[in-house]
């Protein structure tokens, strides 16, 4: 049996750092990559990067061999980074939904809201946040169990052979609020703006497209015949409309998939983190579960944002021949892929291209 744990948790944090690691070189080297808005998708590959080089390896130790064998003097700074990167990258996540959410209700202001050096005060914000959740109180002690005589996650083996982050009631209720559930809150918040703005944007196309083949059947039919490109029938207009239809239903559930990867990884164990400050009753190989099931966000974030994210498909698409498609659609305002920032509407953008 630790054979074949030892095999999957090697493979988890394979995965977790060589994806993470690709995607961030990728975004480096490309250059239709390099724009204000994926630098948080760099900030967040790195967080998940670190999660994997820096937390997953001594807590797999951890999980085979029961006790801390390393040294003790590391313990305290190894639980000390597993706040800080898992923290990092909830936040990350939780700026990327604001990111997308300035973006996609007002495209235009876009580039003047959110410059390079904004988005930088932003991650640097955020890590400070996750560091100041993390190391500060760790170092302080602030997380510590005040009256305790013996810890409830401690087994027959000795104290000093455990590297446990036990925390108070106080520690565990700010730290989670800090780093998980207002942020869930904003990104659940911002998620379903995108939703909704995503099928206003589809009615308004439909409306459109149905206006004006209404007014082109009105219209007298002209003596010099109407070049066959353009949509003079109502089955054009009807197949207009049912893309832009399919492109918000698909909106739909890549957000329904981004939200659902996070709150199966992360929620079961914030909330058990405080029912364990406030009982004890958490069986510690329970609690070891849910902490590799929040582990496992980090190893599905470098799969599951570029998987909808367009431009990472073309980029992709140069190296991998499975990305690579025959004939690329046109961009739309519904789609979920990140735009270059710093490029404005161009001259000769149509009004369908506009909605």
């Amino acid at each position: 049996g630790s054979s074949w744990v030892a095999a999957f948790l090697c493979f988890i944090i394979l995965l977790t750092t060589v994806g993470n690691f690709l995607l961030i070189l990728l975004i480096v080297t490309q250059r239709s990559l390099r724009n204000t808005s994926n630098y948080f998708l760099v900030s967040l590959f790195m967080s998940d990067l670190m999660v994997g080089l820096v937390v997953m390896p001594p807590a797999m130790l951890n999980q085979l061999y029961g006790r801390w064998v390393l040294r003790g003097d590391f313990c305290s700074l190894w639980y000390s980074f597993d706040v800080m990167c898992c923290s990092a990258s909830i936040l990350n996540l939780c700026v990327i939904s604001l990111d997308r959410y300035l973006l996609i209700i007002s495209p235009l202001k876009y580039k003047l809201r959110m410059t390079s050096c904004r988005a930088l005060w932003l991650i640097l914000a955020t890590w400070t946040l996750a560091a100041l959740a993390s190391f500060l109180p760790i170092k302080m002690g602030w997380h510590e169990l005040e009256f305790e005589v013996q810890s409830p996650n401690v087994t027959s083996r000795q104290d000093e052979d455990q590297c446990r982050l036990l925390v108070s009631l106080p520690y565990a209720l700010v730290a989670s609020c800090l780093t998980f559930f207002l942020p869930s809150t904003a990104i659940s918040f911002t998620y379903c703006r995108i939703l909704l703005a995503a099928r206003k944007q589809a009615v308004q196309v439909a409306s459109l497209a149905s206006n004006v083949a209404t007014a082109t059947t009105d219209e007298p039919t002209p003596q010099v015949p109407c070049a066959p490109s353009q949509p003079t029938s109502g089955s054009e207009s009807r197949r207009f409309t049912n893309k832009h239809s399919k492109k918000a239903l698909k909106a739909s559930l890549t957000l329904g998939i981004l939200l659902g990867m996070f709150f199966v990884a992360w929620l079961p164990f914030f909330v058990t983190n405080v029912t364990q400050a406030v009982c004890g009753c958490v069986p510690a190989g329970f609690f070891d579960v849910l902490t590799w099931l929040g582990y496992c966000n980090s190893t599905m974030n470098p799969i599951i944002y570029p998987l909808f994210m367009r431009d990472f498909k073309r980029a992709m698409g140069k190296y991998l021949p499975c990305c690579r498609r025959s004939g690329e659609p046109r961009p739309s305002a519904i789609s979920l892929s990140m735009r270059n920032s710093n490029s404005g509407p161009r001259a000769a953008m149509s009004l369908k291209n506009v909605l």
